[in-house]
């Protein structure tokens, strides 16, 4: 990860479970996230936590991601399993990053809050408070460590509210969001062949990162 950059982290659960299920688990994920964030001079901008996996809009600092995202994951991978009274692995390898040019924030962010709409639990952005549309749109009180203001200044609308209500009249496909990756998407398959495959480190899934570290997230 470049500092400064845009890029779109996705952390998915192991076998697509349910880790997720109340506003408790996501009020946990939500406090671990803020605090390790704010040991860093990364800036989170938008999140949806959901079911499953969970989405952050963030724009790199100098921490590279593994080294507060990992022991992050492992405190909620430990809670989790405290919980329900498992042992086992809570997130699947590493988060996918994707990178992003600045252009297509507005994009980002808006496909990140109509996560909720996209799988059907909600018909609308502001009826769910699994991302952080509604902190935008006011209706929710905003933590510290979000940035909305930095999510904002990276698009081309004046305000949040603008922002929010564009948001809210408009639905972003994966086709306008991948338009803006630093580096075009690729349908799965045969990549075809280089001369000079870029060096891929184990137990990340990377889409034009760097910098990371090996590493497994939870226990």
């Amino acid at each position: 990860m470049i500092r400064g950059g845009v890029y779109h982290v996705i952390s998915r659960f192991t076998a697509k479970e349910w880790f997720v299920e109340s506003s408790v688990e996501r009020r946990g994920y939500l406090s671990l996230l803020g605090t390790e964030i704010a040991k860093t001079d990364s800036r989170c901008f938008a999140f949806a936590i959901m079911s499953s996996h969970v989405h952050l809009g963030l724009v790199a600092g100098a921490k590279p991601l593994a080294k507060w995202l990992r022991p992050m994951h492992t405190t909620f991978a430990q809670w989790i399993n405290e919980r329900r009274g498992r042992i086992g692995g809570v997130f699947v390898k590493g988060p996918k990053v994707v990178a992003y040019q600045p252009a297509g924030t507005e994009r980002l962010i808006n496909y990140i809050h109509h996560n909720p709409v996209r799988a059907g639990i909600v018909a609308s952005p502001s009826d769910s408070d699994w991302t952080s549309h509604r902190m935008y749109l006011g209706l929710d009180q905003c933590p510290t460590w979000l940035d909305v203001e930095c999510g904002v200044a990276l698009t081309r609308f004046d305000d949040r509210s603008g922002l929010a209500a564009w948001i809210e009249s408009t639905t972003i496909q994966r086709r306008d969001l991948d338009a803006f990756r630093l580096v075009p998407y690729r349908r799965p398959g045969r990549p075809p062949k280089m001369r000079n495959p870029p060096e891929q480190e184990a137990g990340f899934d990377f889409v034009a990162g760097a910098g990371f570290e090996p590493a497994t997230f939870g226990l």
